[in-house]
């Protein structure tokens, strides 16, 4: 009768444990961009019109692959600027945009396994579409070009709750170069819920 309680209390620890490291994250991020490089080039304005979703699932303890979808938009009224396309040349107040779509793989480490704060670190590998659009009057000129793209994130969360939780994240967002466009980066500042299975 004592082996059986024993067995059987190791058997509910070890399947508590492996439920443990079997949870999900699922979060949604609201996101302000800050571009750099030769994004701010063409926009260098701070924008706060950013949403990310994120999906993780632990495969250990203390490290969760997944991945990570999302649009920012970064926008810039420009006065007195030449566009030119073609033998073409524009003069006028500009408006520029441009749309990001980052689609990645995550994998992310958690320092901490006790308490309320964990401390992360990410890295993320895909691809960023960016959507450049500029409007001119009744002239505008839009193109979208896919870059290859590495995400490293450090950030923080904080778990009131055993199914809730809430995330800071900076994230660094760098595509490189294609066809058509210089490589493009931006820092992104992350304030998130999540939702812990």
């Amino acid at each position: 009768m004592k082996k059986s309680i024993i067995l059987v209390a190791l058997l509910v620890m070890f399947f508590a444990g492996a439920t443990q490291a079997q949870t999900s994250i699922f979060s949604i991020n609201y996101s302000v961009s800050i571009p750099t490089g030769n994004t701010a080039d063409y926009i260098d304005q701070v924008s706060g019109r950013g949403i990310k979703l994120e999906y993780q699932r632990f495969i250990t303890r203390s490290f969760a692959v997944g991945g990570e979808i999302g649009n920012t938009t970064l926008y810039k009224r420009e006065l007195d600027k030449v566009y030119t396309e073609g033998s073409a040349s524009l003069s006028g107040v500009q408006y520029r945009y441009q749309n990001s779509y980052p689609i990645l793989v995550t994998g992310t480490y958690y320092a901490n396994q006790t308490g309320e704060f964990k401390p992360y670190a990410s890295l993320g590998v895909g691809t960023i579409a960016h959507d450049r659009r500029i409007e001119m009057g009744i002239f505008s000129s839009e193109d979208t070009h896919w870059q290859f793209a590495l995400r490293p994130e450090l950030g923080l969360m904080y778990r009131p709750a055993l199914n809730v939780g809430f995330k800071l994240g900076a994230k660094y967002y760098q595509s490189f170069s294609s066809s058509n466009l210089d490589g493009q980066s931006t820092i992104g500042l992350d304030f998130g819920i999540l939702f812990i299975r």
